[in-house]
């Protein structure tokens, strides 16, 4: 007789679902039903999410993990954005400048090299990037780096990416709404599929300065600017 499904998962060498849950833990999003779509009840503590589609004026989907980061002695990254950091705007929403550091790297090649560069480094806890594209195995190697130096990367990507597979921690396609955004969760480890996630989120102005502002060298959140094109060498 075949054994009951009872005594067949209280075997311990049959793998279950909920106990990579419960071994990963996530870091609250700061929107429980966020929270309650992901795998460990929120973002992955290490690794990469891919946020798909334009998130243009969301900054605050990720500002309260950005937020609770800061409670390490570690830095945060932002790289390559769409507009140009405006520290005001970054202090009003409770940010900690000090910490927070921009690197201003326009060379696709100085970007990925910036990025693996930084994760492995293990000095920074959460890292912002904007790219125009990621093949696979580049994405493979920004996962491996982010465990290595337990950093959580946050990737805004085009829906170009969609055609590739990226073995990463998490992949959300975002659509932004009057009222937020909209979450497709298109992969994440550890999990389920589930339906579309309409978000409402905080309205506030977009942490970008106007286009003649530029950070004081040595002032907050001052701008990192990388070598000149063909000085900066690595493997991408």
């Amino acid at each position: 007789m075949a054994a009951p499904v009872s005594q067949l998962l209280a075997r311990t060498d049959i793998w279950l679902g909920r106990q990579w849950q419960q071994d990963n833990p996530g870091t609250g999003s700061g929107y429980a039903p966020l929270d309650d779509l992901l795998a460990g009840k929120g973002w992955p503590q290490v690794g990469v999410v891919e946020l798909i589609g334009d998130c243009t004026g969301l900054g605050d989907l990720l500002l309260p993990v950005l937020k609770a980061q800061q409670s390490s002695d570690r830095w945060q990254l932002c790289l390559a954005p769409p507009g140009q950091p405006y520290a005001p705007a970054w202090a009003d929403a409770g940010i900690a400048l000090e910490r927070l550091v921009w690197v201003d790297a326009e060379c696709r090649k100085e970007q990925l090299w910036t990025l693996e560069q930084a994760l492995n480094s293990g000095r920074c806890s959460l890292i912002l990037a904007w790219l125009e594209k990621l093949s696979g195995s580049e994405a493979r190697r920004l996962q491996l780096a982010a465990q290595k130096g337990g950093c959580l990367l946050f990737l805004h990507l085009p829906e170009s990416v969609l055609a590739e597979h990226h073995a990463v921690a998490l992949r959300l396609g975002v659509v932004a709404s009057q009222s937020g955004c909209t979450l497709r969760l298109i992969k994440q480890r550890g999990g389920w599929p589930a339906p579309d996630l309409p978000l409402p989120l905080p309205h506030r102005p977009v942490p970008h300065a106007p286009a003649t502002h530029r950070f004081q060298q040595g002032g907050p959140a001052a701008e990192v600017t990388m070598p000149e094109a063909g000085v900066v060498q690595g493997p991408w």
